[in-house]
């Protein structure tokens, strides 16, 4: 009896909240983690386990149909470790085949921008606009909080989304624009880094996590680039298939909307010739760019 008085009476990590003063104010219709499967968000199931952060209803993950081999693995330990305990959900685009890849070299029907390297006709440098997040990590998540509670759209509700997003990461922290959403980061008060996160896993009884970020995504790292390589090599196979779709496969509705020539690396030459060990170190990384706090975390 002990034991479980000590547990209702522990604190909980303090929480920055970010919304509309209204909808904060309001009572509470849901609370999600929103479930990247990567350092951060592994952390904070972990350490919903260990009750140092006030539980959630649900854990969303939302699967881009191109995420590693590793990930895929990781959510079902995620899913054994928390069984009765957290139900883990996973959602998927619906709009066309919920695969990212084929949707993208797909001749027709929607599909999302991802932010490829470019070489433009006048020999200019750029990079393509980026929805990929809002169309297979938001917009399923907002779809699954829609089904769980019943109704059509959010509008006077109250629902928590609770991010993985650390310290070191505070810029990614954001007021969302849905008046019905509460952005929750546990770990920006306590000042929790990513780097703190692999501290306290490898001190825990749980298992390190994976990194999480699509096979193809352009924002890897060389390091990351070359994990995969090394350790996954019929998964690096698949990103260059897909870096030399980007250059030859004119059937792509997304590609042949585009002039000049798209990469995936940030060098603009073809992936398979890239040696990340030797490039000097400055693609960008995930945490570089804005990503509403959904994907990777």
């Amino acid at each position: 009896m002990m034991f479980y008085s000590m547990i209702w009476t522990m604190s909980f990590l303090t929480e920055l909240r970010l919304a509309d003063e209204v909808t904060l104010e309001k009572k509470l219709d849901l609370r999600v983690l929103s479930l990247g499967a990567g350092v951060q968000s592994s952390t904070l199931i972990f350490k919903l386990l260990e009750n140092e952060i006030k539980p959630v209803d649900i854990a969303i993950f939302a699967d881009t149909g191109n995420e590693p081999k590793e990930v895929y693995e990781w959510l079902e330990y995620l899913k054994k470790l928390t069984k009765n305990i957290i139900d883990i959900e996973v959602v998927r685009n619906e709009k066309n085949t919920g695969n990212i890849i084929t949707d993208i070299l797909s001749p027709s029907g929607r599909f999302a921008s991802i932010p490829v390297y470019t070489i433009n006709p006048d020999n200019t440098k750029g990079n393509t606009r980026r929805t990929c997040t809002s169309e297979y990590k938001i917009v399923p998540i907002q779809k699954k909080i829609r089904e769980i509670l019943g109704v059509n759209n959010l509008r006077g509700k109250a629902v928590e989304m609770v991010m993985g997003i650390s310290y070191d990461e505070i810029q990614r922290c954001k007021t969302p624009p849905n008046k019905w959403q509460i952005n929750c980061y546990p770990f920006i008060d306590s000042k929790i880094t990513r780097d703190d996160c692999k501290h306290w896993v490898s001190h825990s009884q749980y298992k390190q996590p994976p990194r999480s970020a699509c096979i193809i995504c352009p924002y890897h790292r060389n390091e990351e680039w070359s994990h995969l390589k090394n350790n996954y090599p019929e998964e690096f196979k698949q990103a260059v298939w897909f870096d030399e779709q980007l250059r030859s496969n004119k059937e792509s509705q997304f590609i042949n909307k585009l002039d000049g020539e798209l990469y995936l690396h940030d060098q603009r030459k073809p992936l398979k010739d890239v040696n990340f060990d030797t490039v000097k170190e400055k693609q960008y990384n995930l945490f570089d760019d804005e990503c509403e706090g959904m994907c990777g975390i």
